[in-house]
This record gives C-alpha cells, sequence and structure tokens, in this order.
C-alpha cells in the first residue's frame, strides 16, 4: 500500500488542529461516518477502535452475553469467534460452502434445528460475497435470529447491486493497513435500525 502526500495532509490536518478527541464536534471522525452511511445508503455508521471492538460490542448492544449461541463460519479470522467468547456467549461453527467460501445455508438450517441461535454472524471473504446470504438472511428472519454481517475482507462487493453489510440487522468492517480501507487500526458499525445503534453507540460514547 503506497501512503502519498494527500495522505500526510490529511493526518498534518488533523494534528494541526490540536483536537485529537474522537469525541468532538465536526469531527474527522463524524465526517467519515456520514459518507461512509451515505455510499452504503444506510442510516447510521459509529467508528470503532478496531474490527474486533466493533463485533464485541455489537454483540453486547444486541444483548447477547453469557450461554446464548451464537453460529459463526468454520473460515474466518479468529475475531469472529473470539468476540462471541469474550461476551460469554458459545460460538457454534457451521462448514460454508467451496464457491465462495461463506457460510452453507442447507448446514445452517441443520444447526438451528440443533442448537437455539439467538444470531448468526454472517462473514464474506476474500472480496466474495457469500453465496447463500439472501437465504440465509430470509431464514434468520423467520426465526427471528439476529444477522451480523462482516464485510471487513470485502468492502464495496455487491449482490443484485446492493452492497454487502446492509442486508443483516447490523454490520461491521475492520479498517486497517491490510483491509479495503486501510488505516493503522479502526473499525466500524453499520445499521439501519435506530434502536441497535442507540444501544451500540453507547459503549464508545458514554
Amino acid at each position: 500500500y503506497e501512503i502519498g502526500n494527500q495522505e500526510v495532509q490529511a493526518i498534518k490536518k488533523i494534528i494541526s488542529k490540536g483536537k485529537l478527541f474522537r469525541y468532538l464536534e465536526n469531527s474527522e471522525c463524524d465526517f467519515f461516518e456520514k459518507n461512509y452511511s451515505k455510499y452504503l445508503s444506510i442510516k447510521h455508521t459509529a467508528l470503532a477502535s478496531s474490527g474486533t471492538a466493533a463485533l464485541t460490542a455489537a454483540l453486547v448492544g444486541l444483548k447477547i452475553g453469557p450461554g446464548d449461541e451464537v453460529l459463526i463460519p468454520a473460515h474466518t479470522y479468529m475475531a469472529t469467534a473470539m468476540s462471541v467468547l469474550s461476551v460469554g456467549a458459545i460460538p457454534i461453527i457451521v462448514d460454508i460452502e467451496s464457491a465462495t467460501l461463506g457460510l452453507n445455508y442447507e448446514l445452517v438450517c441443520k444447526a438451528i434445528e440443533k442448537y437455539k441461535p439467538k444470531a448468526l454472524q454472517l462473514v464474506h471473504v476474500y472480496g466474495f460475497p457469500a453465496r447463500d446470504t439472501k437465504k440465509i438472511i430470509q431464514l434468520c428472519k423467520k426465526k427471528k435470529i439476529i444477522v451480523i454481517e462482516d464485510s471487513s475482507e470485502s468492502l464495496g462487493a455487491t449482490i443484485n447491486n446492493r452492497y454487502v453489510g446492509t442486508f443483516g440487522d447490523i454490520a461491521i468492517v475492520s479498517i486497517r493497513s491490510e483491509k479495503m480501507i486501510g488505516v493503522g487500526e479502526g473499525g466500524m458499525i453499520v445499521t439501519n435500525n435506530k434502536n441497535f445503534f442507540k444501544s451500540i453507540n453507547r459503549l464508545f460514547s458514554g
């Protein structure tokens, strides 16, 4: 990744203001959140310190905790399971399909029959939208299972001209040097659900 003068000047602008605290009116963070929401055509965006922090905050804000079961894909980054464990919940690993390495719909159905999941983490990897996204979303809505999308590795990918990260109840994105948006370390939470957003954003803003 190349860091050019444009990036240097952007950082210089922030430091020159002498206002480095994240929660300031008209901050660069506010600017980014508003523009990212506009990009996705989604209502609410909140920045986090990392993708892992975003996942953990999403689970806490959605009141997923000790003893709750969360379906996760077998092929993913360790933060998927770590976030579930960190809130005391139980990760239930579901195998993937071979085309996009996303969750396998038929196996998700079997897992829902066998367990009592409160949530499901739908992860899009390597730039590919999970093939069974729509079917999994419809199933989870029917079963009243919360869907948390993770589009960290597939930011900008679409399904029928709709961006991944806008299908579930809530979505997270990791932004760091090796991800689609390169920063030192960061994350985001996005949702159209006002109540979810208030509950989760409260964890960041106090």
